[in-house]
C-alpha cells in the first residue's frame, strides 16, 4: 500500500490501527494468489472491507484488475468509530467502496472473483448471501471466504470457549463479554456474531447442486505461521496462541488435519457451476 495512506493513517493516531494493518496483512498474503492468477481487467470486489486497507493494499498492487468494496457500517464489529476514519482516508486516496450492506447491493456487472476476511461470521444469514453472491460472479468467478470456524468450540473476538451454543455461552460470559465491548468500543460484536461452523457451510453447499465448494485446509498452516512469527497476533489471541505453538511443537497439526470439520479457522472457495440440461 502507498506509503501516503498509512502515514495518513498513522498520523491520525487512530485507536487500533496497527490492528487493522496487520489484518490487512493476513487478508493481501492470503488472497495475491488469486489475483495474480485472474486476467486483466477482471473485476474483484470486496464484502465488508471495513477499514479498506486490505482493498487498497490490492487495488494498488494489482492495477490491471477492477477492485470495489462494499460495507455497511451498520450494527455491531463493524460500527467502530476508527474504522470509519480509516475507511474515509481509503476512499480519499481512489479507492472504490460503497456504503452499502450485501442485502441491499445490486450490481450492474459479474465479478470474477469476490471475497470476504473475517466478515462471514457477523453476517444475519449467510446461506442467503452465498445464494446470493454466487449469483453475482462471472462464468469461472469464485467466492473465497476467510473467517472463524466455530466447529472449534472457540471464540476469538473476546477470547473465550463456546459452551454448547450462544445463549449459554453468553450465560456464563456476560460480564467479560459486556466488559471487553465497552473497554474496546465495539458495543453489538458478540450480537451479530452467528457462530458459524464449517460443517454447516459444507452440508448446505452439497444441498444445492448449483454450488461447488473446496475446503483448503491449508490456511491453517498459515495461522500456525502467524502465531509463529507475528507477535501482535500471538498476544491478542493468547490463549490460541499458546495452544498453536504446543500443537507444532508435539506435532499434532497432522492428526487435527485428519478433521477437518474442527480446524478453528477455514477458507473456502465457493464456485457455481452450470447445470447439464
Amino acid at each position: 500500500m502507498k506509503n501516503t495512506i498509512i502515514n495518513q493513517i498513522r498520523a491520525l493516531n487512530v485507536r487500533r490501527s496497527e490492528l487493522w494493518i496487520n489484518e490487512a496483512k493476513f487478508g493481501f498474503g492470503c488472497l495475491s494468489e488469486y489475483c495474480k492468477k485472474i486476467r486483466k481487467n477482471s473485476k474483484v470486489l470486496e464484502v465488508g472491507c471495513g477499514s479498506g486497507i486490505l482493498l487498497a493494499m490490492l487495488t494498488q498492487k494489482f492495477d490491471g484488475l477492477m477492485f470495489e468494496g462494499i460495507e455497511p457500517f451498520g450494527s455491531g464489529f463493524n460500527s467502530l468509530l476508527e474504522l470509519k476514519e480509516l475507511n474515509m482516508i481509503v476512499k480519499d486516496n481512489n479507492v472504490s467502496i460503497k456504503n452499502v450492506s450485501y442485502e441491499k447491493f445490486n450490481p450492474r456487472i459479474k465479478y470474477d472473483l469476490i471475497y470476504c476476511v473475517n466478515v462471514f461470521e457477523h453476517l444475519n444469514d449467510w446461506r442467503k448471501f452465498l445464494l446470493l453472491a454466487t449469483e453475482w460472479l462471472s462464468k469461472d468467478g469464485k467466492i473465497v471466504i476467510l473467517c472463524p470456524n466455530y466447529g472449534f468450540p472457540y471464540e476469538s473476538h473476546f477470547n473465550i470457549p463456546v459452551i454448547i451454543n450462544k445463549s449459554l455461552t453468553f450465560s456464563i460470559f456476560k460480564k467479560s463479554i459486556i466488559k471487553q465491548e465497552k473497554d474496546m468500543r465495539i458495543e453489538g460484536t458478540w450480537k451479530s456474531l452467528n457462530l458459524v461452523k464449517k460443517k454447516e457451510v459444507l452440508h448446505f453447499i452439497k444441498s444445492k447442486p448449483s454450488l461447488e465448494l473446496f475446503d483448503d485446509i491449508s490456511i491453517i498452516d498459515i495461522i500456525i505461521k502467524r502465531f509463529m512469527n507475528n507477535r501482535e497476533f500471538r498476544e491478542r489471541q493468547r490463549l490460541m496462541g499458546a495452544i498453536a505453538v504446543f500443537v507444532q511443537k508435539i506435532g499434532l497439526l497432522k492428526i487435527l488435519k485428519l478433521f477437518p470439520t474442527i480446524l478453528p479457522y477455514m477458507k473456502l472457495e465457493v464456485r457455481r457451476v452450470e447445470q447439464i440440461k
